[in-house]
């Protein structure tokens, strides 16, 4: 008898030490308790910025925006920016039938797709390129400008620059101008076509395109209807992947079948690894070695870059962009450790006119990739609790939602009316765009542990600040507003986690503050963590038209200033600084 209580005794120790060791095993996690998020341009800045500076968050959370630049690049290219014909023809398109866009008939999403018209989508690349450098072409002597152009164009005015086309001759394109008979000229746009986004060749065009340019084929000093625009992204290639076969020659290939995972067949979700079809050189591939211009024997044309240099060349531009500031290439380099302290939020419309759809999904195809199993969704109502089948706030089913979430919004089946209402475009309907912050909100609020949900009474509700900050990197004041949740007043000893939310392009830090209508009761009702929200200032002012990115620029007419520098050396000190800001701290998991 005593030697069976001494076999339990014992058990029952080894079991209470079994639990211990497992305590021991568990992993820390370390927060840092800040998260960054955007809309639309806000988006792929929160994910640049995010993913290049990872150190300083434990979330992401990028709400439609450009996720992976191959593919956005690819989208623009062949159907905004795309359609003309090989060879091309005056008065004609040769739109691709697969596609509901071309270059003369852009598809702008509407007033429910961010309010862009013709001239505002032209604007939106600018900014890019004063960001990034010119990815439509190379310029040796001018990082915005295209090939060819001098900088002292840009201190013309708008009627100068449209009334002086710049008439380059000898210009080669391997599709448009194979032998270099026709010039290539710099040209204008119309500011104020009667439709949206179609081009009126009829109009007198007013505003300059500086950012590209057009093969004259007519030779009249302005770009009519057919006349292509030139973009040299890369020497020639074929992405034929790593087995060096295109799929059409793989037996048993089938076009309307998913591609084969073990295979090279690139798809943004089923094979996001996959080398063929993954709009980007590969090495192996073969190529041309002819230069930007796609044909042999330039290689001493002012206007070439790279023929014959023995290797394959991108765009400088599109090259340094790729490798600093592509999300997807971003999230590639990321370490296991490094990755494993993000947590990740993604929406976007199914039906988003700039392609944010399947570059999102492209996003999300690498972090599966990498072992996380996202969560992903179609329609907001699909994260409800059983027995809702209406969306609410209150009623999200936390607990069987991964720690990763992906949600496509937008009705498959929608009416014409709804689609034209918004239904799954790039802003949404006023539900669908409301549905977008409440699950980004909560999704934040559920992620970091330990938060403050009590509030004793009397309390201040939330308040939203407008303030200045004066910015040595850029030499002048940055404006930001913040959200302080309610009673922050009242309870001094409190700290607050840190989210950063980055308006979009055409919009205002100040646009996104009526969050303070949904955050305050949320959180003095308890159904989400009080914390603390930026709204960093991202619109142009002298230096570019209508948004920064953020990033450090390149510049236009004058050197680019520093944002990123002054987000990370100077807003984020300052606010840690001056607002009851969560430190850093442990939590096992």
């Amino acid at each position: 008898m005593k030697t069976q209580k001494t076999t339990a005794l014992l058990l029952i120790i080894g079991l209470l030490c079994a639990c211990g060791d497992q305590d021991e095993k568990k992993t820390p996690r370390h927060y840092v308790f800040r998260a960054i998020g955007g809309a639309s341009m806000g988006a792929m800045t929160a994910a640049q910025l995010g993913l290049r500076h990872h150190e300083y968050f434990d979330m992401i959370t990028p709400s439609g925006g450009g996720m992976d630049l191959p593919m956005l690049i690819r989208w623009f290219t062949e159907r905004m920016l795309g359609g003309f014909c090989v060879p091309p023809e005056v008065g004609k398109m040769c739109r691709d039938p697969r596609f509901n866009q071309d270059f003369e008939a852009m598809e702008c999403g509407g007033q429910a797709g961010g309010g862009f018209d013709r001239e505002a989508m032209f604007e939106n690349f600018a900014d890019m390129f004063i960001a990034y450098g010119n990815l439509a072409s190379f310029n040796t002597s001018h990082h915005y400008l295209p090939f060819g152009v001098p900088p002292e164009r840009l201190e013309m005015t708008e009627q100068e620059w449209c009334a002086n086309p710049l008439r380059l001759e000898g210009v080669y394109d391997w599709e448009f101008n194979p032998e270099g008979i026709h010039p290539v000229i710099t040209f204008c746009e119309i500011e104020h076509e009667p439709e949206q986004c179609v081009f009126d060749p009829t109009i007198e065009p007013t505003y300059p395109v500086e950012i590209v340019l057009a093969v004259d084929l007519n030779d009249n000093g302005r770009r009519d209807s057919g006349e292509p625009v030139l973009f040299r992204l890369s020497e020639r290639y074929d992405d034929f992947g790593e087995d060096g076969i295109p799929s059409f020659e793989e037996p048993g290939y089938d076009p309307d079948k998913n591609p084969d995972p073990e295979g090279d067949d690139y798809h943004r979700l089923l094979n996001p690894l996959g080398t063929e079809d993954n709009h980007s050189y590969d090495e192996g591939e073969p190529y041309l070695d002819y230069g930007l211009d796609g044909v042999a024997g330039t290689a001493d044309s002012p206007y070439d870059w790279g023929e014959g240099n023995g290797h394959f060349d991108y765009n400088p531009h599109v090259l340094r962009t790729a490798v600093m500031y592509d999300p997807s290439r971003l999230l590639k380099e990321l370490s296991d450790q490094e990755l494993d302290r993000l947590d990740f939020y993604v929406d976007v419309g199914m039906r988003d006119h700039l392609g944010f759809c399947p570059s999102s999904e492209a996003f999300i195809g690498l972090l599966n990739a990498r072992g996380r199993d996202v969560d992903i969704r179609d329609r907001f109502v699909s994260v409800m609790k059983e027995g809702y089948d209406i969306y609410d706030v209150h009623h999200i089913d936390w607990k069987n939602i991964g720690r990763d979430l992906f949600i496509r919004f937008g009705k498959p089946d929608a009416t014409d009316w709804e689609i034209d209402a918004g239904d799954g475009g790039h802003v949404g309907t006023y539900d669908q765009t409301l549905n977008r912050f409440f699950t980004m909100m909560t999704y934040i609020s559920n992620r970091w542990p330990d938060g403050e949900y009590d509030l004793e009474p009397p309390f201040s509700p939330a308040q939203v600040l407008d303030e200045v900050m004066y910015s040595e990197i850029q030499g002048k004041d940055q404006q930001y507003y913040i959200l302080l949740p309610p009673g922050y007043d009242e309870n001094p000893d409190r700290r607050y986690p840190v989210l950063y939310l980055v308006h979009g392009i055409g919009m205002s830090a100040s646009d996104l503050t009526a969050t303070i209508l949904f955050a305050d009761p949320w959180m003095q009702e308890g159904l989400i963590q009080q914390f603390i929200v930026v709204f960093p200032d991202a619109r142009c002012q002298e230096d570019c038209f209508s948004g920064t990115f953020m990033a450090n620029q390149l510049g236009r007419h004058q050197e680019g200033y520093r944002y990123e520098d002054s987000f990370f050396q100077e807003l984020i000190p300052h606010i840690d600084e001056n607002y009851r800001t969560r430190p850093p701290e442990d939590f096992y998991r």
